[in-house]
C-alpha cells in the first residue's frame, strides 16, 4: 500500500541521524484513513530508521478518541488504562499479524480527533528537548520568534507540562489542545512536551516533516 510506503519513508527521514530527530526506538509516526475510520501507527519498539511495512499497526480512531473523553470527563484511572493497553494490543501489520502499538499512540489520534490532521509525527530533538527540560522551558515558547517560524508553525507554540507517556499523556495533550484551540481561535503548529520532545501534524507527510524541521531550528535559535 503506498500510505504505508510513505508512513515507513517519513519514519526513516525522522531516524536519520544527521537529523538528530530521534535515536533508539524514540520517536513514531501515525497516518489517518479517513474513509475506514483507522489509521496506521508505528508499532512498540521500533526504531524510526529502520522502519518497514511489517512495523506499523492499524488501529480504529474512534476507541482512542472515546478513552480521551472518558478521561477529561472522569479523570485518567485505572480501568481506562486497562481498556487503553487493550486497544494497542489490537494492532494489526498490513499483513495480518497482531503486534502492540506504540505507548504513545494517543497524540496522534488527539492530532486527527482536534487539529485536522491526516499524518502526525513525534520526535525527540536534543534542541526542544533540551529546553523543554530546562525549568524556564515554557517561557522560551511565550511565541515565535522569526517570521517563518510563525509562517509554518503559527505566532504561538503549545508548551505542555511532562506526563508519562501512555493515558497521561494523552490525556495532557487533548486537553491541552482544547484549552489553546478555546483562548487562541487557532490550531497550534508545534507541541512542545515538557522534558519530553516535539509532536508536529498536517495534511501530508512532507508538510509535517518541514514543520519538525522548522520547529528545531526554531530551538536553536532561542
Amino acid at each position: 500500500m503506498k500510505i504505508v510506503e510513505e508512513l515507513s519513508q517519513l519514519a526513516i527521514r525522522a531516524g536519520d541521524p544527521q537529523e538528530d530527530l530521534t535515536i533508539l526506538a524514540e520517536g513514531n509516526a501515525a497516518v489517518l484513513d479517513k474513509p475506514s475510520g483507522k489509521f496506521l501507527v508505528k508499532a512498540s519498539g521500533v526504531v524510526m530508521g529502520e522502519a518497514k511495512s511489517e512495523d506499523w499497526v492499524w488501529l480504529e480512531l474512534d476507541p482512542c478518541v472515546e478513552i480521551l473523553q472518558r478521561a477529561a470527563k472522569n479523570g485518567a484511572s485505572a480501568e481506562l488504562n486497562d481498556s487503553l493497553n487493550k486497544i494497542l494490543r489490537l494492532g494489526v501489520t498490513p499483513n495480518g499479524q497482531t503486534r502492540k502499538a506504540s505507548i504513545e499512540t494517543l497524540v496522534h489520534a488527539v492530532a486527527f480527533k482536534l487539529l485536522d490532521a491526516t499524518w502526525s509525527l513525534h520526535t525527540h530533538p536534543t534542541p526542544v528537548v533540551s529546553l523543554a527540560s530546562n525549568k524556564k522551558g515554557k517561557q522560551y515558547y511565550e511565541a515565535s520568534v522569526f517570521p517563518d517560524e510563525t509562517v509554518l508553525c503559527g505566532p504561538k507554540p503549545l508548551f505542555l507540562p511532562f506526563a508519562e507517556p501512555g493515558l497521561d499523556l494523552g490525556l495532557g495533550y487533548y486537553q491541552g489542545i482544547k484549552r489553546f484551540q478555546s483562548e487562541n481561535g487557532y490550531n497550534p503548529g508545534q507541541i512542545i512536551l515538557g522534558n519530553h520532545g516535539l509532536c508536529t501534524a498536517g495534511k501530508g507527510a512532507d508538510e509535517t516533516f518541514a514543520m519538525t524541521l522548522m520547529a528545531v531550528k526554531a530551538a536553536k535559535v532561542r
